[in-house]
């Protein structure tokens, strides 16, 4: 009798186990809907990018090549990968990548912390934001390429004038969004905090921060591209080396070929900084959830 009833519940036990691991394989199944659904997303945006390059290239060849429009004001795709070459193995232009690129790095890092304190600051003392909102106004509203040639008469052609630019730029960027994120944490957040006695610093340094980061970050991605448009701008104006400068004298020489290939090197100095920062916004991210 022992062996007889032992059995059914050994069936059962087995038949639990095996209920037990549908669960599991119903996760499983899922990540993997995920991770392909994912792949599929990867392989559309990737097929989108290189098609829509692809296609202007083409239409760019096309009316180069057919006179459409004169080449001398458009240049022809091959033309500009050549310049491009050509520049990667001049030292000249290396001089002047690092030119361009330490002043927008020494911009945006000083621009970022002046931004982030003054945005914290502004958005903890709303009397301070009242009082300096009419001057910080006036501030913002100045146009870029018109406060270089001061901070050339100010500093000279040096290396100066085009990170005070930058600086310029990224600061306003990141009090901005600093002060907007400090601004829009819940209401009911902040009332448990108070609710639960928390200290201003404890509420600073536990909810205001990490609710803040993802768009002070965000707001440091997009200073990024801004400081080396804003280190450009200032060369432009007047430096000895950068690659604004570099552009100035060829578009002065009608060198259409070489002027797209310094325009691709700026976009790919800013793409660096962007996917470098894109980087930090996605641990940021991870870090606040």
């Amino acid at each position: 009798m022992e062996s007889i009833t032992e059995a059914p519940r050994t069936v059962a036990s087995i038949g639990g186990v095996a209920n037990n691991d549908e669960p599991a394989d119903i996760d499983n199944t899922i990540l993997v809907e995920r991770r392909r659904a994912r792949r599929n997303e990867k392989i559309l945006v990737w097929s989108l990018r290189v098609g829509a390059l692809a296609l202007f290239v083409a239409v760019w060849a096309y009316v180069s090549g057919n006179m459409i429009v004169d080449p001398m004001m458009i240049s022809a795709p091959l033309d500009v990968a050549r310049a491009f070459i050509d520049q990667l193995s001049d030292g000249v232009f290396w001089t002047d990548v690092t030119a361009t690129f330490s002043g927008a790095m020494v911009g945006l890092v000083t621009g970022a912390i002046a931004g982030i304190l003054a945005g914290v600051v502004f958005a903890r003392v709303q009397v301070l934001h009242t009082a300096a909102s009419p001057f910080l106004t006036l501030m913002n509203s100045l146009p870029r390429p018109a406060l270089a040639p001061i901070f050339i008469l100010w500093f000279g052609l040096g290396f100066g004038p085009k990170a005070l630019v930058a600086f310029s730029v990224v600061f306003f960027v990141l009090m901005t969004s600093t002060m907007g994120a400090m601004k829009s944490i819940d209401h009911d957040i902040a009332q448990l905090t108070k609710s639960l006695g928390m200290t201003r610093t404890q509420r600073f340094f536990k909810i205001e921060i990490p609710a803040a980061l993802p768009a002070i970050v965000g707001g440091l991605r997009l200073g990024a591209v801004y400081s080396v448009l804003g280190a450009v701008v200032s060369e432009m104006v007047g430096a000895y080396t950068g690659l604004g400068q570099r552009l100035v004298v060829v578009t002065n020489n009608f060198q259409v070929a070489e002027t797209f290939a310094i325009l691709i090197a700026m976009g790919l100095l800013s793409m660096v900084l962007d996917v470098s920062i894109s980087g930090l916004q996605k641990l940021v991210t991870k870090w606040t959830r």
